[in-house]
């Protein structure tokens, strides 16, 4: 008869499993399943936080592109008042409209477009302006009107001529090279506005000059007396006062502006004051453009300095800047100004 075969035929002893054991192996698998419950909550939070900053990236990039469909659009503004009326510009065009925001799907945008020609060119007062003489008598205007020294003059001149010689009243380089830090004398046009902040060298002079300057690429460039304001109308003459200019400005804005220079020099406010029609123009070819624009949570920022030639309308700009934050712009998002720094 044959024999039954062995249900352990490799001689293995086997036996049975402890209460202790089974304790031990429940709270094994049960430590297991612990961290792979926290490694796939962490894998989770990894994955929500990724897509959160994903999602922020893409609104911080849609709030630039709406920035920039601001400047497109306020380009376009301009060149639909150069087809409208290319003789003249002044502050009842639709350009200069203090309301020119507009919605959009999650946002919006806000432009603010000024006249750069209504302020003083500090590029002006260099040779390199066929005008300079004039130029710089009406910037002493300008000082005068302000009650800054005029002597002031000088050291904007030294700042923008190519040579190192020093005048009365003026700074060069060795002077600059004793400041904390120190530097040197620009010795040529002045790129950007806040550049006058290098040689005006008292705070205080600089943020009272500041609202009343601008610097653009043409040394020779005109004033627009349709768009300029009380301070700047002042400096056309020394005897001008505060209260001239704001008559002349009122009799400007009530209709549409002067259509040529001389109608502007036949006020009577200006009668024998021997201003001269030099430097002065009704037309602009330099403005800036402001936009803030908002794209649910994230805002974006735009100053533009855009030139428009006169004869054809064509547009180009000149500088962008992405990092300035303004809180001026007429409606600007009120719900949200506190969160905005200058």
């Amino acid at each position: 008869m044959l024999k039954s075969r062995s249900k352990n035929p490799v001689g293995f002893k086997f036996r049975k499993l402890s209460r202790k054991d089974n304790g031990v192996a429940l709270v094994a698998v049960l430590l297991l399943v612990v961290l792979a419950t926290i490694l796939a909550t962490s894998t989770v939070q990894e994955q929500q936080l990724a897509v959160r900053g994903v999602s922020s990236y893409m609104d911080r990039n849609q709030s630039e592109q709406y920035a920039m469909g601001g400047e497109e659009l306020a380009r376009q503004i301009l060149y639909e008042d150069y087809l409208t009326g290319s003789d003249k510009d002044h502050l009842g065009e639709s350009w200069a409209s203090a309301d020119l925001s507009y919605d959009f799907q999650s946002g919006e945008v806000d432009l603010q477009i000024t006249d750069l020609q209504s302020l003083f060119n500090v590029n002006s007062l260099s040779r390199k302006n066929k005008r300079q003489s004039l130029s710089r008598k009406r910037f002493l205007n300008l000082a005068g009107a302000l009650s800054v020294d005029p002597s002031v003059s000088e050291v904007f001149e030294d700042w923008l001529d190519e040579d190192v010689n020093v005048r009365p009243n003026g700074m060069e380089d060795f002077e600059y090279l004793l400041f904390d830090p120190p530097y040197r004398a620009g010795n040529d046009l002045t790129a950007d506005v806040s550049e006058v902040a290098l040689f005006a060298y008292e705070p205080a002079l600089y943020q009272t000059l500041r609202p009343h300057l601008v610097s653009l690429p043409d040394a020779s460039s005109h004033l627009n007396v349709n768009t300029l304001s009380a301070i700047s109308i002042r400096s056309l003459s020394k005897q001008l006062t505060n209260e001239d200019a704001e008559s002349i400005i009122a009799v400007r804005d009530s209709d549409d502006g002067f259509d040529s220079v001389d109608e502007f020099l036949r006020l009577p406010q200006l009668a024998g004051l021997n201003i001269v029609k030099q430097g002065l123009n009704v037309q602009s070819e330099f403005f800036e453009i402001r936009v803030i624009a908002r794209y649910r949570e994230h805002f974006s920022y735009l100053n533009s300095i855009l030139y428009r030639n006169p004869a054809d309308g064509s547009m180009r700009i000149l500088s962008r800047d992405f990092s300035k934050i303004y809180r001026s712009l007429p409606s600007l998002f009120s719900s949200n100004k506190e969160d905005l720094g200058e």
